[in-house]
């Protein structure tokens, strides 16, 4: 319930902001209008995002027995396609402006109402998911443009339009160090990384507590939060028969997967035999 109202507040927050600062664009100043192409881009970003999102929710099928929650990283995506259109379509616009024109004293106004309403959005979809973290990080982004639109479409219109042009070059910069940060989150989320080293050492730990030494590990990371991977062990005394070592590992597997990770374990008796035979010495070895 409480997430949905996040939800909700994010999404009202960002459309209310986006109507303050298109609005604003018709007082002259280009750093708003670089702001506002900006605002267009993140509404069509929210979109995808929650798309994205609500597909990811579906339940396992054959083709995706882990699962969908992968597929909301689409939504990561579309919002760069989204961001870097219109980081192409500002960059033209400031461009094509370097001659000169005139800020209405309007300007900084909208910017700063359209701010405010974005640091609603913001703090609401912050402890949604990571992935609509991914869309605050975009939403702050407003934040920041919308305090150099004020700024600076202030002092276009009381010193020089080359202020203004200068606020809307900043704000561009800006949307590339964001695509920029968001394609490092993608790409580090679909490459199949391993689990951080705290994931292998609970694994372990779980493991030897049941009287199972692991002798190969493979985890990978399929979510925040969410690992995969398979487990070979063997028991730590070898006169532990296959029927009890068995049980041991179904229950290392219950236990795991509350943790959320999912192993597909093999309990190798005959491994741990060997090993045992090779430490007192084979027959051959033997007087």
């Amino acid at each position: 319930m409480v997430r949905r109202y996040r939800l909700h507040v994010a999404v009202a927050g960002a459309v209310a902001g986006a109507i303050v600062k298109i609005a604003g664009v018709a007082y002259g100043s280009r750093a708003l209008l670089v702001d506002a192409a900006t605002c267009i881009a993140n509404l069509v970003a929210l979109a995808g995002v929650l798309a994205y999102y609500w597909a990811s929710k579906k339940p396992p099928d054959v083709d995706h027995p882990y699962g969908h929650v992968r597929l909301k990283y689409g939504g990561t995506l579309f919002s760069l396609l989204a961001y870097m259109y219109v980081a192409g379509f500002s960059t033209l616009a400031l461009l094509d402006s370097i001659s000169g024109y005139e800020v209405e004293i309007g300007s900084p106004l909208a910017a700063a109402i359209g701010g405010l309403l974005y640091a609603l959005a913001i703090v609401a979809a912050r402890g949604i998911d990571p992935v609509l973290r991914v869309y605050a990080g975009f939403t702050a982004s407003e934040v920041f443009e919308s305090i150099v639109s004020a700024i600076s479409s202030f002092l276009g219109h009381s010193v020089s339009y080359l202020l203004d042009l200068a606020g809307g070059f900043i704000i561009l910069a800006y949307i590339y160090h964001e695509a920029r940060e968001a394609y490092s989150l993608l790409i580090d989320m679909i490459s199949d990384r391993a689990a951080p080293e705290t994931v292998y050492q609970v694994v372990e730990r779980e493991a030897r507590l049941r009287g199972l030494r692991p002798v190969s590990i493979k985890i990978r990371r399929l979510d925040e939060g969410r690992y995969e991977g398979d487990i070979v062990v063997v028991p730590i005394d070898e006169r532990m028969t296959p029927d009890i070592a068995d049980l041991l590992a179904d229950e290392l597997r219950d236990t795991l997967a509350v943790k959320g990770i999912e192993l597909t374990i093999h309990v190798g008796i005959a491994e741990a035999r060997s090993a045992a035979t090779s430490k007192r010495g084979g027959p051959e070895n033997r007087a």
